[in-house]
């Protein structure tokens, strides 16, 4: 067994980093037209670091545009960092040879946001799962079958393309080619916000059944906070390329520190009374353009308790006290979410 096969394994203890973010920072040349380039750059992802622990689910969240999604195509390896690097295991995946990236996109696989336009409407749904296997030599119809049984699919239904199925069967086939080659990491991507209420509940159920019986580690890009609050362990919070505050589910959602967090939180619909009458933050105008986003702190532009120190000084990702919730923010929310009930 290769080092890299020790490190990333699926029998990896629950207390081993799997997979890691190390200062990650993404920037995309601003185009005008097709050919000229203007100076500047779109600063999508900037100094993101996380770990990921075995058997657990880490969420990314945060408002369209703030780097989420750009942050997992870099976990996957399909897109490049400009600086930065992922380590999966205890190995940067740059680095590894292309025998040893190859090894590697065994192990982290992707369950993209949209069931219908992830799927080649001409390939037969058996043909669909069976793609990744026969890419790696390990095709076999017996594991084919295993992999529908696995979503809940009847085999029957092999045969048929991706138009004669509903968006949840869909999004049912795509997590069975994810989890064709046993990866040991999913990074989903929006897995249910394509999806009815009701089949989303269907869709979750599903994942986490599938992560207790194969103790997988899961990676949710997600703007629903309901259903982070569900599936994640961890939850990092970005804001404008930047995560703003990061801990456990549980500290974030009761204690969250950072004003942008208390935002978002604000805005889950609550269905318990109790929960009601709760204050509604309502942000004004828009993100900056991450193009040019302010200086020092990037969210004083929003932010209700911006001070004069937030233009001038940024805030450093540091814990305040408690560890394991760290938050960059200068003057910190202090009560617990159900205070402001």
């Amino acid at each position: 067994m290769s080092a890299l096969q020790e490190e990333a394994t699926p029998s990896a203890r629950e207390d081993q980093v799997v997979l890691r973010a190390a200062q990650l920072v993404k920037e995309f040349p601003l185009r005008r037209g097709m050919t000229r380039a203007t100076p500047g750059v779109i600063h999508a992802v900037d100094a993101v670091s996380f770990s990921v622990h075995a058997g657990q689910t880490l969420a990314l969240v945060g408002e369209s545009g703030c780097g989420k999604s750009t942050t997992a195509r870099m976990l996957a390896n399909l897109i490049t960092p400009t600086s930065g690097s992922v380590l999966l295991g205890e190995a940067p995946v740059a680095s590894m040879s292309a025998r040893e990236q190859r090894r590697a996109r065994e192990q982290v696989q992707v369950v993209f946001q949209d069931p219908y336009a992830s799927l080649n409407p001409k390939m037969r749904a058996r043909d669909i799962v069976a793609e990744p296997l026969r890419a790696y030599h390990r095709y076999s119809e017996s594991r084919v079958k295993e992999l529908f049984e696995m979503v809940q699919l009847d085999y029957s239904w092999a045969k048929r393309r991706p138009a004669e199925f509903s968006g949840g069967q869909r999004q049912r086939l795509n997590i069975a080619r994810a989890l064709a080659l046993e990866p040991q990491i999913l990074l989903l991507d929006e897995p249910t916000s394509a999806l009815d209420v009701s089949i989303q509940a269907q869709i979750l159920t599903l994942l986490r059944r599938l992560q207790a019986e194969l103790r997988m580690t899961y990676v949710i890009i997600s703007h629903d906070l309901a259903v982070v609050r569900q599936m994640a362990d961890h939850v990092a919070v970005m804001y404008l390329g930047e995560i703003v505050e990061i801990g456990s589910t549980e500290s974030v959602f009761v204690s969250p520190r950072h004003p942008y967090t208390c935002a978002l939180l604000s805005a889950i619909s609550a269905p318990d009374p109790h929960l009601r009458g709760r204050e509604r933050i309502v942000l004004k105008g828009d993100p900056p353009s991450a193009a040019n986003p302010p200086a020092a702190c990037r969210f004083h532009t929003r932010c209700w308790k911006a001070q004069d120190q937030c233009r001038t000084e940024k805030p450093s990702l540091a814990a305040e006290g408690e560890r394991g919730h760290d938050f960059a923010c200068h003057f910190p929310e202090s009560r617990t979410f159900s205070e402001r009930a």
